[in-house]
């Protein structure tokens, strides 16, 4: 049996809002700011700025979106997760679509 290591997530600014789309292998209970923190760093500008302002006006919200076993799996999950939601209508800002 495979263990998921890597978890898929969203931010948004609220329940109904979804801004980003990543994967990491921290706790997202447990190391939320590390999270933004990395985002916020690894990002373009507009990532990076939406983030900063989301963080500080205590607007962010982070979830689950699924689990992965493996680098590119979680690669090719968040992938897919961006283009279904922008099938939506969702503007999804990610450098990974």
């Amino acid at each position: 049996m495979t263990i998921a290591q890597y978890r898929i997530f969203g931010i948004g600014s609220d329940n109904d809002d979804l801004h980003y789309i990543g994967w990491t292998r921290r706790s997202l209970d447990e190391e939320k700011a590390q999270i933004f923190s990395d985002v916020a760093e690894s990002g373009s500008h507009d990532i990076a700025d939406w983030v900063k302002q989301a963080v500080d006006g205590g607007k962010i919200d982070i979830f689950e979106i699924e689990l992965a076993p493996s680098v590119e799996d979680a690669r090719d999950s968040a992938t897919f997760w961006c283009e279904y939601y922008r099938t939506l209508g969702i503007n999804v800002v990610t450098g990974l679509c």
